[in-house]
């Protein structure tokens, strides 16, 4: 439909004119016609479909007013409509204008439900005239209203069920992945054993030194997976420990490590500019995920042509703080999404990669650690995370 806030649809051709309506009063629309749609809108099942809340709210209206249809048409978030009808008389084509709800009806007046104008709220009769009363326009407008509302709850809910189910996925997942790391480990117990034994036996028996050589590598490989799976199922598990004096550059070494393998696939590479800073007050499990979070962020930022990844510290003086820079080459972000990305559910990403919790997450632990995170575009390109986190005390003891 047109960006019109209301037209009437008909017999006659439309003018392309701005149609301009008097703001209903309370008393040109009667009250029991208020009363149906507050009724129909307080018994809306909290789990119902878009189609469902429509059909019901509309249906008070259709109750009110006998003899006039209804219907409604609703941008949907793949793209194709959604499209609801209310009406005592059967459907009719009407192929000379598409755009009809009800051309069972003689007349039809449209009326946006959504300010960008992407929905419609369709009401249909044989007077021209009745449609055109101020009553009719009120009841429109709160029909309009209540649809609106409608919708974003349905919209709302449907995100949250699908993130739910997103979530149970990924736990999953990790239930699998822990798993898997578990039947890693003797195995590789095995190659670490013997490869050790191999290059020992070598040394003391006079073996070739490239050979010797080639076994310490297999040694450290193995050892090195053996290090991340620990470190990756010890991440994964709910965090006991309590709040003391841990190393900021451990903490993102370790997060590095974890999201290693999505830097090189997105071609990624990492520049690190890290001070003099004194341990951090914290602990170790929810600061990496601070950090594996942000990291992942930056990755999916930059998967189209790469970039570098800068992440410097440093101590801000006479302040008791640690301020972290995490800095990305990616396609940034909008300033007026700026002021919304740490909102639980917001997310920028259209791919379905985003969940809108990640941020939110990430903004949460900090902000439990006594610090602060906020974010700012970075020129040419790009999005810069600067943290601030605590300093650890004396008595709060090295982790």
């Amino acid at each position: 439909m047109s960006g019109r806030t209301a037209e009437r649809l008909g017999e006659q051709p439309l003018s392309d004119a701005p149609v301009t309506l008097r703001k209903p009063l309370t008393r040109d629309i009667p009250l029991e016609w208020i009363d149906n749609l507050l009724l129909a809108a307080s018994e809306l099942d909290p789990c119902a479909s878009i189609e469902q809340r429509a059909s019901a709210l509309l249906g008070a209206a259709e109750r009110a007013l006998a003899g006039c249809g209804f219907g409604v048409c609703i941008s949907g978030a793949a793209g194709a409509p959604v499209v609801v009808r209310v009406s005592p008389r059967a459907r009719r084509d009407d192929a000379r204008d598409p755009a009809r709800l009800l051309p069972e009806f003689a007349f039809e007046r449209v009326a946006a439900i959504e300010p960008e104008g992407r929905s419609s709220v369709h009401i249909a009769a044989d007077d021209a005239g009745y449609l055109d009363s101020a009553p009719i326009g009120a009841l429109l407008d709160r029909l309009s209203l209540a649809l609106r509302i409608a919708i974003r709850e349905a919209r709302a809910q449907q995100s949250l069920r699908d993130q739910i189910i997103q979530a149970e996925k990924l736990a999953s997942l990790g239930k699998m992945a822990a798993g898997v790391v578990h039947e890693l480990n003797n195995p590789l117990t095995s190659i670490l054993a013997y490869s050790e034994y191999l290059r020992r036996k070598g040394e003391r028996g006079g073996f070739d030194p490239s050979d010797i050589e080639r076994l310490a590598r297999i040694n450290d490989a193995a050892d090195r997976i053996r290090r991340f799976t620990r470190d990756l199922i010890a991440y994964s598990r709910p965090s006991t420990e309590k709040p003391g004096a841990v190393s900021l550059h451990d903490i993102i070494e370790r997060a590095l490590v974890f999201c290693e393998h999505l830097l090189d696939q997105t071609g990624v590479t990492v520049e690190k500019r890290f001070g003099e800073i004194p341990p951090v007050h914290g602990v170790i499990d929810p600061l990496t995920q601070v950090f594996v979070n942000l990291f992942t962020n930056a990755a999916h930022a930059m998967h189209e042509r790469g970039g570098c990844l800068g992440i410097a510290t440093a101590l801000s003086p006479g302040d008791g703080y640690i301020t972290v820079s995490i800095q990305d080459e990616g396609h940034g972000i909008k300033a007026d999404h700026l002021s919304r990305i740490f909102e639980p559910f917001f997310t920028t990403k259209t791919d379905g990669t985003g969940t809108g919790l990640g941020l939110s997450i990430v903004r949460n632990i900090v902000a439990a650690h006594g610090g602060a995170i906020r974010a700012a575009q970075r020129a040419p390109r790009g999005t810069v995370f600067t943290l601030d986190l605590p300093i650890a005390l004396p008595s709060s003891g090295r982790r």
